[in-house]
């Protein structure tokens, strides 16, 4: 049973403890919380998506500059001297074998005077041999020679040897003749014998039958013995003249024999000293060829040329009386209407990534109208060993980029010059965004997994 409580026992508003303000109030999400909970879910979801599936090009970069692709042709001198004449300034433009400097060439036009007098006289006495081996009238001389035709010294030199040769024929020949002639008068003697022989032997026999028959008559006595006597100092005589006959005949023979082999060896005589001489004079004409080609290069190398049409750059010399020092570059040619093409350095631990063929996206800082501007190219080559800054002693393999037909017309107007910078991006592949975030990460755990 309830009893009534007194008032003054029952507490009033202000006396009872406040409720406390940090109490956390649970409420349900509201509806709005909720879709913005799914919005972002599936957003992040999509970007995880998007990341593990999207490909994104895989790139090596690298920086080089724009470089013609036969280089600069630089002028040097071998040997140096004293420059004569000038006859260019920087910025020249110039064409290929113009003439650029002359040096002076008192002692190399001495020396070549020298070796060439020398080496083409033994050239003309080369081919005057060569004619008296094989007999002819007149000499084919060598193409050196023909080249100097017109110098004084040198026709000179080719009629003495022509004059030569037809006095050294004209004795070979007079003395041959001399000794066809000794043949021939024993031939006319022979043919004299020979010709008295069957008369004498005839006259013999019949002489001989005469004294057999006189001889029968002797001994019978009808015939008297000096008749016999007489007949048999006839055939006597006659035996004697037939046999001087037979001797002189054999003497013709032989002396014809003789002269015939004078004649031979006389030929051979003058043919083996022609060879002896012809091996000598060959021999030095080659060893000097040698010293005659240098010297005419050396003298040809005073007037210094240029080696290819083009621009003139870093001109060392332009005074005259300058002394050049061997090997010494006078300058720089920059080839006209060559291709050009991009140099660049890759760092050695990209190197597995990049092969000749693959393609490259190019910019161009120059071109600061155009930032965005992408050029495609082409690797042309890889240096197939590792280089060395000679300054800095980097290592570095260098790259050789072409720009494709493609990258060319997306230059439009826009020209290349030599030394433009460029920034070079290797296209080696594709991977997602997530591989490439996730990459580094994955790389540490799997290094941190190794360690001990």
């Amino acid at each position: 049973m309830n009893h009534p409580v007194p008032a003054s026992q029952i507490p009033d508003e202000a006396s009872l403890p406040a409720p406390a303000l940090d109490a956390p109030s649970v409420r349900p999400p509201s509806r709005a919380a909720r879709w913005g909970a799914w919005v972002m879910a599936l957003g992040f979801g999509g970007f995880l998506l998007w990341a593990a599936l999207a490909p994104l090009d895989e790139g090596v970069p690298a920086h080089g500059a724009v470089a013609i692709d036969t280089k600069r042709k630089a002028v040097q001198h071998l040997s140096g001297g004293i420059v004569r004449e000038v006859h260019v300034r920087e910025g020249d433009l110039v064409r290929e074998g113009q003439l650029l400097f002359v040096l002076d060439d008192a002692v190399a036009k001495a020396n070549f005077e020298t070796v060439r007098q020398r080496y083409l006289g033994l050239r003309a006495m080369q081919g005057r041999l060569l004619a008296e081996r094989v007999g002819a009238a007149s000499i084919d001389w060598h193409p050196d020679l023909r080249a100097e035709q017109g110098d004084p010294w040198i026709e000179a030199q080719m009629l003495a040897q022509q004059q030569l040769l037809q006095s050294r024929r004209a004795a070979l020949q007079a003395e041959l003749q001399a000794i066809e002639e000794a043949i021939q008068g024993q031939q006319a003697l022979l043919r004299a014998y020979e010709g008295v022989l069957p008369a004498r032997r005839q006259q013999l026999a019949l002489l001989q039958e005469d004294l057999r028959n006189l001889s029968g008559l002797v001994e019978e006595g009808y015939a008297p013995r000096v008749r016999q006597n007489d007949l048999q100092r006839q055939v006597a005589e006659l035996q004697a003249s037939l046999t001087e006959l037979q001797g002189n005949i054999q003497r013709a023979q032989r002396t014809m024999a003789e002269l015939r082999q004078r004649a031979v060896a006389r030929q051979q005589d003058f043919r083996k000293a022609v060879e002896d001489e012809l091996s000598r004079v060959t021999l030095e004409a080659q060893a000097d060829q040698q010293r005659y080609q240098a010297a005419r290069a050396e003298l040809q190398r005073t007037r210094i040329t240029a080696p290819a049409q083009g621009q003139v750059v870093g001109l060392a010399v332009q005074t005259v009386g300058a002394v050049i020092q061997p090997g010494q570059k006078l300058l720089d040619i920059v080839p006209e209407d060559e291709p050009l093409l991009l140099e660049a350095r890759l760092e050695p631990h990209l190197i597995d990534k990049v092969r000749a063929g693959l393609k490259t996206d190019v910019r161009f800082s120059a071109f600061s109208h155009s930032p965005q501007l992408v050029v495609e190219g082409e690797v042309a080559s890889v240096s197939q060993d590792l280089l060395t800054d000679p300054h800095t002693g980097a290592g570095f393999y260098l790259l050789r980029v072409a720009l494709t037909p493609q990258g060319m017309a997306a230059l439009g107007q826009r020209r290349l010059q030599p030394g433009m910078p460029a920034d070079i991006i290797i296209k080696t592949g594709e991977r997602s965004l997530l591989t490439y975030l996730m990459g580094p990460l994955v790389r540490r755990v799997a290094a941190s997994l190794k360690e001990e």
